[in-house]
């Protein structure tokens, strides 16, 4: 068990890296908001991490990475990163330290990236680096980071993921506000509205681990499914798959919603639906809850139906926006 001192620099990294990359939305925003509020080191380590990053030192080790992956991998047409937070979760490495690891690392594996981009209406299938593949829900994205002692994949939206085994290396999913790390397993992640996450075991066994609160980790099994909370990290009663189940609904154009949130649902049928325009005209309809099976092709039918249980109404702006009032 790592200490605390260590998680939160591993965490420092995890979202200096994010913003580097500008992978942050409103949800990862809110998170990280969150998480410096929680303790008031943690915006120093957040500042130190991204100073790192800015380095010059580091461009270097870059440009040395990026030589050494291109000459080991050139058939996958993958990017090396700078550094894997798993190299600089440490904190306050110096200059000089940077400048070391590129003496060092060329004769070691190179780390490798890949970005893969489900675009809206479309899923996308792909095999990464390690063996393991992968299925992106529309409009989520995931990029890769895998090294010799960790694979790592920061998730924005939803995948399922067929790990391959390898003991030696843990293969951990990263969103804004979660951990999700497996050995060897298929598994689905599912960011949902507010930071929470959704995560689904098919086979083996995961352990879902809150980025604010670690302490809080949660090992779940095969046929399970469970969904934590982003802004509090409590999670909610383990449910039993039914045994019939292969694959996530979405893959197969259904969304089961089980008790979902309005806003959820949304984020779903945006996910499938290219150029759906459409907004609460109050927030807090987005809290209302609903439990049904729908098919995700027919967006409009889907909210229609929507309205009429949850006894609300449908119309359309002067832009032309779908708009869910009262």
């Amino acid at each position: 068990m790592k200490n605390s001192a260590r998680v939160a620099e591993e965490q420092a990294a995890l979202w200096a890296d994010r913003r580097r990359h500008g992978e942050m939305d409103d949800a990862a925003d809110e998170a990280l908001r969150a998480w410096l509020a929680a303790a008031p080191e943690r915006a120093r380590l957040l500042e130190a991490q991204e100073r790192l990053l800015a380095d010059p030192a580091l461009a270097t080790a870059s440009a040395t990475l990026a030589a050494e992956a291109g000459r080991r991998r050139r058939a996958w047409r993958v990017r090396p990163l700078p550094l894997s937070p798993s190299l600089w979760a440490g904190g306050m490495l110096a200059a000089a330290s940077v400048t070391l690891a590129v003496l060092i690392w060329p004769s070691q594996p190179a780390l490798v990236e890949q970005r893969l981009e489900g675009t809206a209406g479309r899923s996308l299938q792909a095999a990464l680096d390690d063996g393991s593949s992968v299925q992106l829900n529309g409009d989520s994205r995931v990029r890769t980071a895998f090294g010799p002692e960790r694979r790592d994949v920061w998730l924005s939206g939803e995948g399922f993921f067929s790990v391959a085994k390898d003991a030696r290396r843990p293969f951990s999913v990263i969103t804004a506000t979660h951990r999700i790390t497996a050995l060897g397993t298929r598994f689905n992640v599912d960011e949902r509205s507010g930071g929470a996450v959704e995560v689904t075991v098919l086979e083996g066994r995961v352990e879902v681990v809150p980025l604010n609160h670690p302490e809080r980790g949660q090992v779940l099994n095969a046929g399970g499914r469970l969904l934590s909370d982003g802004a509090t990290a409590r999670a909610g009663a383990i449910e039993r798959l039914d045994p019939e189940v292969r694959a996530p609904d979405w893959t197969e154009g259904w969304i089961d919603a089980d008790n979902m949130s309005l806003a959820d649902l949304l984020i779903e049928l945006k996910r499938r639906s290219p150029g759906l325009e459409a907004e609460f005209a109050d927030p807090a309809l987005s809290r209302r809850r609903i439990s049904g099976r729908f098919a995700a092709s027919r967006p409009q039918d889907v909210l229609t139906v929507v309205a009429d249980m949850q006894d609300l109404t449908l119309r359309r702006d002067a832009s032309g926006r779908l708009l869910i009032d009262r």
